[in-house]
C-alpha cells in the first residue's frame, strides 16, 4: 500500500453521545481524532489538542500534567486545586476531577473526542465548558499477538518511548494489553543562578487493560493506569512594575525624587522593580533565561480504575462504568522568578475519588429509542499549601514606586509563611436521560433531562502564620477577631497606609473625606491573628439542586448534508474558595455559587465532491451567568462570580483530499465575548478596599476573537519498499486576556498578542506500514508568547508570566507487528 486507496475521507466513530456513531451523523459539535491523526500530529501531550480543534484553547501554567483547557471562551482562571474545571475530562467514560490529574492518561490513546458547549445531559458531571473524552486502547479477544513500540530523541535531552503488548490469554474469552510510556527531557527554561534546567519533563505511564468475554452477551473491561510524573516544575518570568521615576505627588513629592535619584546612581536598574528591588528586566535575560532561588520538583501520582461492564440483549444495552482514582500533587513554585525571596510556594494536595455510571440504551427498530442512567460519585480533597513571603525585606524604594504601601513596610520585615490547611467531600447524585424521536427517515429531534444534586462539605480550615522555618506564630482563620479581612493593619494616617502622604492626609481630612471611624483607624495597628491553633474553623455545606438538559433538532437534507439546531443547559458546581483569607467568612463570602450557560447553536455537516470534500460548522449564542474565577488583590485570593456575559461564535472544520497523495484540514473559529455585569477592586487603589472598576463590555478570559489551524498532509514520494509522507501544521491565535480587567486597573500586561505556532513533521513508512521512521518540529519558528499570566503588582510590585514552550525537534522510529 503506498497510499490512500482513493481520494476519500476517513469516517471517524465517536461515542460521544454515548452510541458509537460517525462524526457526520452526530448533531452536536465534536471533534474527533484517531490514532492515526494523533500520530501524523506528532501528539505528546494535552497541550498538542488545541492545534487542531477551532475555538480551543490549552495552557499549561504548570506543566504538561496540569493542562487549562478553555472552549468557546468558556474558560478557568482558578489555580486552586480544589477547583473543578469548566472543561469535563474523561479516560475511558471515568470523569477525572482533580485538574492537575488531567494530563496523566494520554498515552496509549485509541481515540480523542472533543465535544464543544455545556454537557448537562449524558456526561457524568454537568460542565459548562465542553467535554474531554481519552479512548485507550482496549485488546481484541482472538486478534492474535501484537507489539508496537516507539522510541524517539530530541533536543533538550527528549527521550520519549511507548511499548504495547497485547494478545488473547484464553481463547473466545479473554485479551489482555499491556502498555508503558515515558517522556523525558532535561528542561527548556536555563537558571542562570546555577543548578540543573527549569520547566523540564519527567514522566511515566503504566496501564493494564484486561477485555473479559463473560458471555455470548456479557463483556467486562478492566483498565488499571498508574502515572507518575516527577519534573522540574515550570520557570516563573518576573516583569517588575514599580516604577522608580515615580516622584510622587504632594508633600513628599520632592523628597522622593531626590531620594530615587540618590539610589539610582549606580544603579544597573531599567527603572523598574517589584518590591525587593529585583529588576529582571535589567539583568538581561533571554527567552526562557530566568534567575532562580526556589523552584523545585512537580510531582504527581496518579492511580485509577476503570471497570466498564456491558450486557448487550436484543433491544436495550446494560452499561455499568465503576471508577476508583487516588491520586497525590505537590510542587515547589518560585513563584516571584527571582533569586529574592519575594513568594515562594508550596502547593500540595491529596484526592480519593469513587463514581458509579448505570445506564440502559435502546435499539429499537421503531421511531424512539432512549438512553438512561442513575451517577453517584464522591471526592475527597486534603489540600496543604505554605506561603512564604517576603523572606527578603522589602526595599526601601518602595516608597517611590508605591506610595501607599509605606504602612505595609513594617509588617513585611519578618512576615513569615502562611500555612493553609483545607478539606473538602464534594457528592454528586444525578438521573438522566436523553430521547430520540426519528419522525421520519431524514428528521429526528432529541431531548434529554438531566437532574443532578450536588453536595459540597468544607469539613476543616485553618490558615495560620508560621516562621520562615515552620514555627507557629499565629492563627487567622479560626482566631482573627478584628473586622479586618487582612493579614495585618498597617502604619496609617486615618485609614490611609501611605503615611509618608500626609499633604493628601490633610486634604481628605479638611474635606471630611477621612471621617472620625477612619482616624480610630489610626490606633488598630499590627497583625490581625489570634493565638496559633490548629483548630478548623466552623465547618460549613452547601447543597444545589439543578435541572439541566436539551433539545435539539436535525435534518439531513441527502446523505451528505444534515443540519442541526439546539438548545441546551449546563451548570458547574458553586466551589469554596481554595484561596487564602484572614478572617472567617460567612456562607455567602465564603462560596462561590454555581454558574450557569444557556446555549443555542445551529450547524451542519457535509461531505461531498465524492467524499473528497468536508465541511462541518456551528454557530452559537451563550448566555453565561456567574461564571467562577480567582481574583489576585494584594497577597488575598478571592474566588468570584462574574454577574453575566455573553459569547457568540462562528466556527468551522474543513477538509479536502485534493489527490490521493495530498489532504488540506483546516479549523477556523471566531467569538465575541463580552461581561455584561461584574465590577471587582481597583488594585491599584490597595487601601480603600471599597473602590471596585466597572468591568462591563470587557472581554473574557482566554477568549481570542481569531483562531485558525490549517494541516497540509503530502506522500511526496512512493515506491515497493514504503512512501514518505510530509506534513506541515500550524495554529493561530488572536490577541487574547488572561485577567477580567482587560487594559483596566494596571492590567494591560496581562494578556498575549496574537501568534502563530507551526510544526512539521517528515515520515518514511514501510510498504506494510509495519514500522516508520520521523523527524519533526515544534514551534518551527520559534515563536516566543506566555500561556498564562497574574497581576501581582499590589502585593508584591511585579506582573507573573509563564512562556510557552521554545522549538523542540527531534527524531523517532515505530515499530507494529
Amino acid at each position: 500500500m503506498t497510499s490512500l486507496a482513493a481520494p476519500m475521507l476517513e469516517e471517524v466513530i465517536v461515542t460521544g453521545q454515548k452510541r458509537s456513531e460517525s462524526t457526520q451523523d452526530t448533531p452536536v459539535a465534536i471533534t474527533g481524532m484517531t490514532s492515526d491523526s494523533l500520530e501524523k500530529f506528532g501528539f505528546a501531550s494535552a497541550n498538542d489538542i488545541s492545534a487542531q480543534v477551532p475555538n480551543m484553547q490549552v495552557s499549561g501554567p504548570f506543566g504538561d500534567v496540569q493542562p487549562i483547557f478553555a472552549i468557546r471562551g468558556v474558560s478557568m482562571s482558578d489555580y486552586s486545586s480544589n477547583q473543578a474545571s469548566p472543561i469535563g475530562v474523561y479516560s475511558d467514560e471515568s470523569y477525572m476531577g482533580p485538574v492537575y490529574t488531567h494530563g496523566m492518561n494520554f498515552f496509549d490513546v485509541e481515540r480523542l473526542e472533543v465535544l464543544r458547549g455545556p454537557q448537562g445531559t449524558l456526561y457524568g458531571k454537568n460542565t459548562t465548558g465542553g467535554a474531554i473524552n481519552i479512548i485507550t486502547k482496549t485488546p481484541i479477544i482472538d486478534d492474535g499477538f501484537h507489539v508496537n513500540a516507539k522510541l524517539g530523541a530530541g533536543n533538550y535531552d527528549s527521550r520519549v518511548g511507548d511499548l504495547g503488548v497485547e494478545g488473547t490469554l484464553i481463547d473466545e474469552t479473554l485479551a489482555v494489553r499491556a502498555a508503558y510510556s515515558f517522556s523525558r527531557n532535561s528542561g527548556y527554561t536555563e537558571n542562570r543562578s546555577g543548578g540543573p534546567n527549569l520547566s523540564s519533563i519527567d514522566f511515566q505511564g503504566l496501564r493494564l487493560t484486561l477485555n473479559w468475554q463473560i458471555s455470548e452477551n456479557l463483556n467486562n473491561v478492566l483498565k488499571l493506569t498508574h502515572g507518575q510524573n516527577d519534573s522540574m516544575a515550570n520557570a516563573s518570568r518576573n516583569e517588575p512594575r514599580g516604577d522608580l521615576n515615580n516622584g510622587g505627588a504632594g508633600l513628599f513629592g520632592a523628597v522622593g525624587g531626590v531620594v530615587s535619584g540618590a539610589l539610582l546612581q549606580g544603579d544597573a536598574s531599567s527603572g523598574y522593580m517589584d518590591n525587593t528591588g529585583y529588576s529582571a528586566s535589567s539583568q538581561n535575560l533571554g527567552s526562557h533565561e530566568v534567575e532562580d532561588n526556589f523552584t523545585g520538583p512537580l510531582i504527581v501520582n496518579s492511580d485509577m480504575l476503570v471497570n466498564k461492564l456491558e450486557y448487550l440483549g436484543e433491544y436495550h444495552t446494560f452499561t455499568s462504568i465503576t471508577s476508583v482514582s487516588i491520586s497525590d500533587y505537590a510542587q515547589q513554585q518560585n513563584t516571584d522568578g527571582s533569586p529574592e525571596e519575594l513568594l515562594e510556594i508550596r502547593w500540595a494536595v491529596d484526592t480519593e475519588a469513587f463514581s458509579q455510571d448505570f445506564r440502559v440504551s435502546s435499539n429499537y427498530d421503531g421511531m424512539i429509542n432512549f438512553i438512561g442512567g442513575i451517577y453517584y460519585a464522591e471526592e475527597e480533597m486534603d489540600m496543604h499549601n505554605e506561603y512564604a513571603i517576603y523572606g527578603t525585606p522589602p526595599d526601601v524604594r518602595v516608597a517611590i514606586t508605591y506610595p501607599g504601601a509605606t504602612g505595609y513596610y513594617p509588617y513585611l520585615l519578618d512576615f513569615g509563611q502562611l500555612d493553609q490547611k483545607m478539606v473538602t467531600d464534594k457528592t454528586s447524585y444525578a438521573a438522566y436521560a436523553q430521547f430520540r424521536f426519528d419522525i421520519s427517515a431524514d428528521f429526528g429531534i432529541d431531548f434529554g433531562i438531566r437532574y443532578t444534586v450536588d453536595e459540597i462539605d468544607l469539613t476543616y480550615l485553618n490558615i495560620s502564620r508560621e516562621g520562615y522555618d515552620g514555627s507557629p506564630r499565629g492563627t487567622y482563620v479560626p482566631g482573627n477577631t478584628t473586622r479586618h479581612d487582612e493579614p495585618f493593619i498597617p502604619l496609617n494616617l486615618g485609614g490611609d497606609a501611605g503615611i509618608v502622604e500626609i499633604d493628601l492626609f490633610l486634604q481628605n481630612l479638611l474635606t471630611g473625606e477621612t471621617t472620625l471611624e477612619d482616624l480610630f483607624e489610626t490606633g488598630e495597628i499590627g497583625y490581625t491573628h489570634g493565638a496559633y491553633t490548629t483548630d478548623s474553623s466552623e465547618p460549613m455545606s452547601a447543597k444545589e439542586q439543578e435541572l439541566t438538559g436539551k433539545i435539539g433538532i436535525d435534518y439531513r437534507f441527502n446523505d451528505d448534508f444534515m443540519m442541526y439546531a439546539s438548545y441546551s443547559k449546563g451548570f458547574r458546581s458553586g466551589n469554596f474558595n481554595g484561596g487564602v483569607y484572614y478572617r472567617e467568612r460567612d456562607f455567602d463570602e465564603a462560596y462561590a455559587r454555581p454558574e450557569y450557560i444557556d446555549a443555542y447553536e445551529i450547524g451542519f455537516k457535509s461531505d461531498f465532491y465524492d467524499q473528497r470534500a468536508r465541511v462541518n460548522a456551528a454557530a452559537f449564542l451563550y448566555d453565561y451567568k456567574d461564571q467562577q474565577f480567582i481574583n489576585v488583590v494584594g497577597v488575598s485570593n478571592f474566588l468570584e462570580n462574574a454577574g453575566g456575559s455573553q459569547i457568540a461564535g462562528l466556527e468551522a472544520e474543513i477538509m479536502f483530499a485534493a489527490t490521493e497523495k495530498l489532504m488540506f484540514m483546516m479549523g477556523l473559529g471566531y467569538l465575541d465575548t463580552e461581561y455584561t455585569e461584574l465590577s471587582l477592586s481597583n488594585t491599584e487603589t490597595l487601601n480603600n478596599p471599597n473602590d471596585e472598576i466597572d468591568l462591563s463590555g470587557n472581554e473574557l478570559i482566554s477568549a481570542p476573537k481569531i483562531s485558525g489551524n490549517i494541516s497540509i498532509d503530502y506522500e511526496i514520494y512512493s515506491g515497493d519498499s514504503g512512501y514518505i509522507n510530509w506534513n506541515v501544521n500550524a495554529n493561530y491565535q488572536d490577541k487574547q486576556w488572561y485577567s477580567a480587567y482587560n487594559d483596566k486597573g494596571g492590567y494591560e500586561n496581562i494578556k498575549q498578542d496574537a501568534y502563530t505556532l507551526v510544526n512539521t513533521r517528515l515520515t518514511w513508512r514501510g510498504i506494510n506500514e509495519d514500522y516508520s521512521v520521523s523527524i519533526w518540529a515544534k514551534n518551527l519558528a520559534y515563536e516566543e508568547y506566555d500561556g498564562y499570566a497574574i497581576n501581582l503588582q499590589a502585593g508584591f510590585g511585579f506582573d507573573y508570566f509563564q512562556e510557552g514552550p521554545p522549538r523542540t525537534f527531534g527524531v523517532d522510529a515505530t515499530y507494529k507487528f
